[in-house]
């Protein structure tokens, strides 16, 4: 039977020790606050004992893990631990100072593990004898409850140390992912995707934040938008979070926030934690639903510039007559302008409808400068024939084609940088923040072709390296490959 060590007796350091303890491991927990650690022990035992009541854990869970839990009175307790995690302050000084004093108590091959979620390893571990035997066991809050764990290998962390951080959490029923340490790691990282598009769209005035998150709702079937999600997280931990990030990579345009961002968080309006955020949080609050058909929906006799089998199947649903009161396109990456230059099309009747969401009957429009009124028409007229319609204004990649790229691009450029491997980027990001698709899966369901499409077109038209395609994405476009193809 493993011994494991925790030190921290805060929510993630108790949860760690919680899951120890259910599966059946000798737990030692520390804290310098004695009071918080004798509460966290009563709490764990009460959470363990809820879970056998409920026929979740066998018969006698509560009663082995009482026996199981040592409450340490200093880390010189740690003496015959296999594997010691620390869950203490989110600082790096302290951290630094804890894994120097665990080295003079523990033994030589004991595994040292931080779960910090954001500092280097390779810094906490900096003063270490052993470097070698340093790694991150990353858990996401509330621990008993999230599978992932990243198991996070600094330049010095040895392949065996990598292995054995693997195996317990594989013990204590998590799933593992090996990530190479840096800024976020790979969840943290990859995150940033969805938010700072989301914040960028909505500052470019192409759509306010709940017509964005309905759009990657009910289109693209993520669970939160981008904005919920900030909300929910609090603006001021995903802001600090994402200056952290963006300093680590050096500034990489991929990872800049916006100046509205900034100043949300400088005001105070973290979210649900404040009542304010992006959206406000009183006893009425409710989530904007989408339009509705008209009563009197417009008759429409469009003309289609373009071809495809998502505009043979809309009409064949709309059921319509070919006619030229409005041209409909499907550019992809391109905004309506571009694509009426380049058509030459007259941008006061022609619509640009985004079909990246056709399966799920939900589509987005969106007109030149000048053609408002007609991707208004458009829209109501779409929704007679029983589809989600939103109106955006004019943006190269509309909403969906922008998020989404930028999610798979970023994935892509993780697997280029060795962050994770494609497989292991997808499942983190689907465990720890339930995306529906793992970034590599949305490069690979849209097509490496057309995310380098959609990714150079946002480049081009806006003039930014924000948007540049992954050199992993590039490659593999080129040449035909799968996304996932090493």
């Amino acid at each position: 039977m493993q011994k494991l060590g925790v030190v921290g007796a805060g929510p993630m350091g108790s949860g760690i020790a919680q899951i120890g303890l259910q599966a059946g491991i000798e737990v030692i927990l520390y804290d310098l606050d004695r009071v918080a650690l004798e509460k966290a022990a009563e709490s764990i035992f009460g959470f363990i004992a809820k879970l056998e009541d409920k026929g979740k854990l066998d018969a006698g869970a509560t009663d082995r893990a009482r026996q199981n839990l040592t409450l340490a009175n200093s880390t010189a307790d740690f003496s015959d631990c296999e594997t010691v995690v620390e869950a203490i302050v989110e600082r790096l000084e302290p951290k630094q100072s804890l894994f120097a004093d665990l080295e003079s108590h523990v033994s030589e091959n004991c595994v040292l593990a931080t779960n910090t979620s954001s500092l280097s390893v390779a810094a906490i571990a900096q003063g270490c004898q052993r470097k070698d035997r340093v790694c991150g066991l990353h858990f996401f809050n509330p621990v008993p409850l999230m599978k992932l764990v990243e198991v996070i290998r600094a330049p010095a962390t040895s392949d065996e140390i990598v292995a054995r951080a693997t195996a317990l959490s594989k013990q204590i029923g998590k799933t593992p992912v090996t990530v190479k340490d840096g800024p976020g790691f790979l969840v943290n990282l990859q995150g940033r995707a969805l938010a700072l598009e989301g914040l960028a769209i909505a500052q470019e005035q192409v759509a306010d934040p709940a017509v964005i998150d309905r759009i990657m709702r009910d289109g693209a079937g993520f669970r939160m938008g981008p904005f919920e999600l900030m909300d929910l997280t609090g603006i001021d931990v995903n802001y600090a979070a994402t200056t952290f990030i963006y300093e680590g990579y050096q500034h990489d345009p991929r990872l800049r926030t916006t100046t509205r961002h900034a100043l949300m968080n400088d005001a105070g309006l973290y979210g649900r934690k404040s009542g304010q955020g992006f959206f406000s949080y009183g006893e009425d609050m409710g989530w904007p639903p989408s339009p509705e058909a008209s009563d009197k929906p417009p008759r429409i006799r469009p003309a289609i510039a373009g071809d495809g089998p998502e505009f043979s199947a809309l009409a064949e649903a709309m059921e319509w007559d070919s006619g030229n009161d409005v041209t409909l396109i499907a550019p992809i990456g391109e905004d309506c302008a571009t694509a009426c230059a380049r058509m030459g099309l007259d941008p006061k009747t022609t619509v640009a409808i985004d079909l990246t969401a056709f399966d799920n009957r939900h589509l987005t429009v969106m007109a030149a400068v000048g053609g408002e009124a007609a991707s208004q028409k458009v829209a109501d007229w779409l929704r007679v024939g029983g589809y989600t319609v939103e109106v955006i204004a004019d943006s190269p990649g509309f909403v969906l084609q922008r998020i989404l790229g930028m999610i798979a691009n970023l994935g892509c450029e993780l697997a280029q940088i060795g962050v994770g491997s494609p497989e292991d980027i997808d499942l983190a990001m689907k465990l720890a923040q339930n995306y529906p698709k793992g970034p590599v899966e949305i490069a690979e369901w849209l097509g490496p072709k057309k995310t380098h499409d959609i990714m150079r077109q946002l480049q081009t038209i806006t003039g930014s390296d924000r948007y540049r395609p992954s050199l992993w994405l590039r490659r593999r476009a080129q040449l035909g490959l799968s996304a996932y193809a090493v």
